[in-house]
């Protein structure tokens, strides 16, 4: 059978849980009050001695979680009186509104300032500005799109031969003309326009 507390290990107020220094100290006064309790009452004598504490219970209340263990364990033992904790002295209402306010403010990502720089770029200083909803919805031009992406594509894939052919060109083994399947990747990328050497690609890239 385990052995019983005098103390609990938790306050039953606030849930924190007390160090084993403070339970030490409550257990000995609680064990002092217990001890005197039981033993007969003598005659007052000259001396007097300190008040016991009350209950254990009673020490630990949420006023006394402010405190700090030395004044805890002082008072327990009543070998002194604990400094009283004075309420903090509320800020004024300007530095409040200041500091939520810089709480507030929030950098702006990576992402976020590359494309606030290409918008600059593109639409000036200023940026587009605020946008003005519509009243109807602008529709997708679906072909138009598609136009723009095969145009890209086939500048991609211009630019793609034009640097293979360079790289190509420049290597110890050309002699002046493509190996068959350099000429079939040019002749792919190009859009089946035969090409043999380096002027015929810069030509088709035209």
């Amino acid at each position: 059978m385990a052995t019983a507390h005098y103390t609990p290990t938790h306050c039953p107020d606030t849930g924190r849980k007390f160090t084993r220094a403070e339970r030490k100290a409550a257990n000995k006064a609680r064990f002092k009050a217990e001890l005197k309790a039981s033993t007969p009452k003598r005659k007052a004598s000259v001396v007097t001695r300190k008040p016991v504490p009350k209950a254990t219970q009673d020490l630990f209340r949420a006023p006394l979680m402010r405190l700090t263990k030395a004044q805890l364990v002082d008072m327990i033992l009543g070998t002194g009186s604990p400094q009283p904790v004075l309420p903090s002295k509320p800020e004024p209402a300007s530095k409040r509104k200041a500091k939520s306010a810089k709480a507030k403010a929030r950098k702006a990502t990576p992402q976020e300032r590359t494309a606030d720089k290409q918008e600059r770029a593109a639409h000036g200083p200023k940026g587009v500005g605020p946008i003005t909803p519509q009243p109807k919805p602008s529709k997708a031009d679906v072909d138009k799109a598609r136009k723009a992406g095969k145009a890209q594509g086939k500048r991609n894939r211009t630019e793609r031969a034009k640097r293979l052919a360079t790289q190509w060109a420049f290597d110890v083994t050309y002699g002046g003309m493509f190996i068959p399947t350099q000429q079939a990747e040019l002749k792919r990328l190009l859009g089946d326009v035969e090409v043999s050497t380096y002027e015929d690609v810069m030509a088709a890239s035209l």
